[in-house]
This record gives structure tokens, C-alpha cells and sequence, in this order.
């Protein structure tokens, strides 16, 4: 129920990667790894065997060696050699590509660590070479799994930048069995099966630590396989598609999509948020429904622009951290639907959880009048002045809020309203609900600040393009996170500016962050890189570039009566690890 951006991939990885453009993306890159799911093995993809070590090059670099498998092509017939990604590689590096490519192929030069070459040592062998000995989040959860594209159709267009992110993609090869057919924009978006594919068929076996492929349709190459511990209880699903046809059709809103699931027009709706939990209880009394709820590995944020005052300043961050009273919107407001979420890790990662410190330790319980004085205190230990620092009349009551207020050094506050971003009701009721409340008690501190409920592409565009950099103060979105979670690296390493075409949109810049992310990046095992990413959890608690607001479960329905899905139970829902799955459910209609 929102329209994709594109469907060009370079497009959306550098600039429009939203979950719209990606659920309808076609399968136009491919990868040396990847992970199984529903249980997050990493498994070889095109690489013919998983490497994980490096070879010391003694010159202060490190290289992997992988074998590519042979006789896999893409659907134009050409060949997927080692030279793919040494172009791709090439492409990212020499066009200047930003957004996901940045966070995946990361490059290495004399001011950050990544990647410093990329060499066919043959047609199926590509040595990858970077400038420090990478860990997981630097290796197999990253570079391993960088998005490669064939030479052979974008070549063409790769120029420039501009002009590599506006070529046409109707007819871009692919690396899987369904390409593009009708692309109707505002309306609708079809894939149709490739009968001349070699992508299908074969079985995939589940463990709960390990995977085995078994995969020999005749046309691609043979494959039997498996990877980490195949032992104990398992699953096994036979690999698609099943359908000919997979049509999106775009609705106004969350509403629409589902009236059109309850009058049998579609078989799934595709929701980063899931359905609304009353929706969910209602449409599971509709003849042959299937309910599905699954934890969610994701987050909803506020961001503060630390660019920009007052958002630069940490004690402003601090105050307004504490007054919010999170657990009073979702008990008292939301009726408990949605989890609470301090740091940058959900809960169903318990192992990477952190303990809160800092001023949302310190404010936890508070009352209101509670919270309004620290909110106060914080302000004026940080160098605020005021005419007036207002009071707080105890109980339900809003605050009498401070006048005159003055930053630091006595620096003024914008003369213009300040405002707050977030989604409108109509696509996500949480964050709407979570803005109206911390304009109101950001108000309630002397902050002219008011809730702008605006759409998901418009915050998108506004927050995430380098020249609108400095041009907000705070807006709400949400994060669906990786198999890997080394997204805190991502969101809030300097060197990932939204300024210079990366994922860190406040501008939070903290050397003693960045060494701890670079720590990170090198961790060989999940235990060291869990210790570190508590550390930088730590700084996050102290600096609160952003406020994490909550977390909720993934509730999603399909027609179970008409399709069959090979597994429902995945961390993040069907939606978000899969897109619903449309290469493996079958329909029975």
C-alpha cells in the first residue's frame, strides 16, 4: 500500500531502499553467501564452498580466495563468473554509489577499513582483498553477501552514477525464475515464470543450527550440501516456484489491502508492520484465514538531526530522552500492543541485549512531575538559561513549560516551529500516536515542536538524501534489521553520513564509537562481536542520537485454503524475510 520507488536495483540500493521497492525488486543481483531461512544458517549461494578465512598478504592486507561455481547464468544465458564481481565491485567504487552499497561493499582506503580489490584469478575464482583482517560483520555477513550484477545489460549505462540509477530494468537479467512483466505504476506489478530458467526446484532441509540443500532439476549445476550443525530434529520443503504469475496489486492503504484479503482479491498482504492486532483477531474469523505471529527483528525510532541546534546539543537529546514516558503511551494509549524497546537490539536477540544506562536508566518510573524536573536539571547542568524554568503540577496535568529559553553560550532556539515527522494513522497508528505525545512533551519543556504526519516516501526522501541533510530536525521511521545484527555500525559510524550517501541520518560523529565499530568489524567469533556491540550500545544510551521507541510482534493472515506456505515460523515474519515467499508457496485454486 505504497508505491515502489523503482525497479532498478543499483536505484534502489543506492537511493530508494525502501520495503516497497524491495518486496517487488526482481532477483536481478546474486551473491557469493547467503542464509538459509527460516533459521539464519549461512549457506554458500554462487561461491562452491563457504570461505571463511583469509590469507595474510603481509603488506597490511587480507584476501579470500573463492571458488564460483560453474554453469550457473543469468536469464539473458550469460555466464555468472568471477568477472561479474570484479565489475561490480568496479561499478560501486568508480561511480561513487552510496546508500546499501556502502554498507555491503564496503570500501577500504587510507581512512576506513573495506575492501581494496577485486580480482578474477579466473573465470570461477575471485579474490577479494581488504585493508584489515575482516570479522563476521566484515566478511561473511557483508562483503560474502554484496550484491553482484552482469556486465552484460548494465554495462551500457554504467557511465555515471545518474545515469546507471535512471536505465530501465523491465528487461534486466536475473538470477532467479520469475522476471518482470506488466509494470504498471500507482496500480499494479506482475512477475511471470521464465520458461527457459534454470532457477527451481530442489529440497531444502531444516535444522535448527544447520542446512542441507539437495538440488539437481537437470539444467542447473547439481548440489548437495550442507552447512553448520545438521543434526537433531528437521524439516524438509521442496524449493518452486509454483505459480506462473505473481501480481502486486497496490492499495491506498493498510485498510484497503486488507478489505481486499477479506473479499478473496488477494491471497497475502504485504506489511513491514504486520496487521493491526484487532484487524488480525477479526480476519482470523474469516472462512479459511491462517494466522501467523512471529517476533519481530526490527525497531521504530525517533531520530534527532545533530547538524542542526538544538538536536547538536546532548543535553537537549538527554531532557527530551527522559520526559517521554514510553511505557505510559503503550500500556495507557496503545493498550499494550507494542513492546518496549530501549537500545538498538530486539529482544528476541536476547544474547545482544544491553543493559540500559545512562538517563533512561536514571528516568525509568519516574512519574510525569518526576520526569519533567530531571528533564529540567539536565537542561540546566548542560548550560540552559531560562526567564523562567515553568513547573509541573503534579498528577495527569501538563507542565507549565519554561520561557525564555537558551541554549549553551546563549544560543536561541530556531525561530521557526520545529517539526516532527512521523507516518500518519492511516500507515502506522504507533508512531503517529508516539509523535503526538513527544511534541507535546518536548512543548511541555519549552520547545516550539509539532507532529507533521507526512508519508513513508516522503520522510524517506527528505532524511536519507545527502543535500536535505541539514534541512529537518527530528522524524520518526523504523528499521528492519539484517541476519547479521551489525546495524548500529551502519546507522551511527560517522563514515556513514547521510551527507556522503549513508544510513546514519543524525549525523552522530563520536571517534571513540567509530574505534569501537571498527573493533566490531574484526570480531572472529559471536561472542567477542556481542561484548563489543554492548560498548557501543553503551555510547548510544549516553549520546541518544536516537530515541528507540518500541518494537511489536509480526501478526500477518493468508488464505490458507488457497495457498501453502512451507514454513510460517521465521523471525520478522513472512513478509519481511521473503516477501512472501513467492518462489516457494503453492496455491491451491
Amino acid at each position: 500500500y505504497s508505491d515502489p520507488q523503482t525497479q532498478n536495483y543499483w536505484n534502489f540500493l543506492d537511493t530508494n531502499n525502501d520495503v516497497w521497492t524491495g518486496y517487488v525488486m526482481s532477483g536481478q543481483a546474486t551473491s557469493l553467501f547467503t542464509v538459509s531461512m527460516p533459521n539464519y544458517v549461512l549457506i554458500a549461494n554462487m561461491a562452491a564452498e563457504l570461505v571463511e578465512t583469509s590469507v595474510d598478504n603481509g603488506d597490511g592486507t587480507w584476501t579470500w580466495t573463492v571458488p564460483i561455481a560453474e554453469g550457473y547464468e543469468w536469464s539473458d544465458g550469460t555466464p555468472i563468473t568471477a568477472n561479474d564481481w570484479v565489475w561490480t565491485y568496479n561499478t560501486v567504487k568508480d561511480l561513487g554509489l552510496g546508500g546499501n552499497f556502502l554498507s555491503l561493499w564496503k570500501l577500504g582506503n587510507d581512512e576506513q577499513q573495506g575492501v581494496t580489490s577485486v580480482v578474477a584469478v579466473d573465470d570461477y575464482t575471485v579474490a577479494i582483498t581488504q585493508n584489515y583482517d575482516a570479522g563476521l560483520s566484515g566478511w561473511q555477513y557483508s562483503v560474502a553477501q554484496a550484491p553482484v550484477l552482469p556486465q552484460s545489460y548494465w554495462g551500457q549505462y554504467a557511465t555515471d552514477r545518474e545515469t546507471l540509477l535512471a536505465a530501465p530494468a523491465d528487461e534486466a537479467p536475473v538470477a532467479s525464475a520469475f522476471v518482470y512483466e506488466k509494470l504498471e505504476q500507482g496500480a499494479f506489478y506482475t512477475w511471470s515464470y521464465d520458461p527457459n530458467t534454470m532457477w527451481f526446484g530442489g529440497e531444502t532441509t531444516i535444522y535448527n543450527g544447520g542446512t542441507s540443500i539437495a538440488w539437481d532439476n537437470g539444467v542447473a549445476p547439481a548440489v548437495n550440501a550442507s552447512f553448520g550443525d545438521t543434526s537433531g530434529d528437521s524439516f524438509t520443503y521442496t524449493n518452486g516456484p509454483f505459480v506462473g504469475t505473481v501480481e502486486f496489486t497496490l492499495y491506498g492503504d493498510q485498510d484497503a489491502a486488507y478489505l481486499a484479503f477479506q473479499n478473496g482479491e488477494v491471497d497475502f498482504v504485504l506489511n513491514p508492520l504486520g496487521v493491526k492486532r484487532n484487524q488480525w483477531e477479526q480476519l482470523s474469523r474469516e472462512p479459511g484465514v491462517t494466522q501467523v505471529s512471529n517476533f519481530s527483528n526490527g525497531m521504530r525510532y525517533m531520530a534527532f538531526n545533530l547538524r542542526i541546534f538544538p538536536g547538536s546539543d546532548k543535553a537537549f537529546r538527554q531532557a527530551v530522552g527522559c520526559i517521554v514516558d514510553k511505557e505510559f503511551i503503550i500500556n495507557n494509549v496503545l493498550q499494550g500492543i507494542a513492546i518496549n524497546m530501549d537500545g538498538q537490539m530486539p529482544e528476541a536477540l536476547s544474547a545482544w541485549v544491553a543493559p540500559v544506562t545512562g538517563v533512561l536508566a536514571d528516568c525509568d518510573g519516574l512519574s510525569a512531575e518526576d520526569r519533567f524536573n530531571k528533564s529540567v536539571e539536565i537542561l540546566q547542568a548542560g548550560g540552559w538559561t531560562a526567564s523562567d524554568w515553568g513547573s509541573h503540577p503534579g498528577g495527569a496535568d501538563r507542565a507549565i513549560a519554561p520561557t525564555g529559553l537558551k541554549g549553551p553560550g546563549g544560543t536561541a532556539l530556531p525561530s521557526e516551529t520545529m517539526l516532527l515527522y512521523a507516518p500518519g494513522p492511516g500507515y502506522d497508528p504507533i508512531r503517529s500516536t508516539f509523535s503526538l505525545f513527544i511534541a507535546d512533551w518536548m512543548q511541555q519543556l519549552g520547545f516550539d515542536v509539532v507532529a507533521r504526519p507526512t508519508g513513508f516516501s516522503v520522510i524517506v526522501d527528505k532524511v536519507f538524501t545527502p543535500e536535505n541533510c541539514k534541512d529537518w530536525y527530528f522524524y520518526m521511521l523504523g528499521w528492519g534489521l539484517g541476519s547479521f545484527p551489525d546495524h548500529p555500525e551502519a546507522f551511527f559510524a560517522s563514515k556513514n553520513d547521510v551527507c556522503e550517501g549513508g544510513f546514519n541520518t543524525p549525523g552522530y560523529n563520536n571517534p571513540a564509537f567509530d574505534a569501537k565499530a571498527d573493533e566490531f568489524a574484526a570480531a572472529k567469533t559471536v561472542a567477542e562481536a556481542q561484548a563489543i556491540s554492548k560498548e557501543m550500545e553503551a555510547m548510544l544510551f549516553e549520546d541518544m542520537p536516537y530515541i528507540v521507541l518500541v518494537t511489536t510482534p509480526i501478526l500477518e493472515v493468508y488464505r490458507g485454503t488457497d495457498v501453502e506456505y512451507p514454513f510460517t515460523t521465521v523471525l520478522d515474519g513472512l513478509t519481511q524475510t521473503g516477501s512472501g515467499y513467492p518462489s516457494n508457496v503453492k496455491v491451491n485454486k
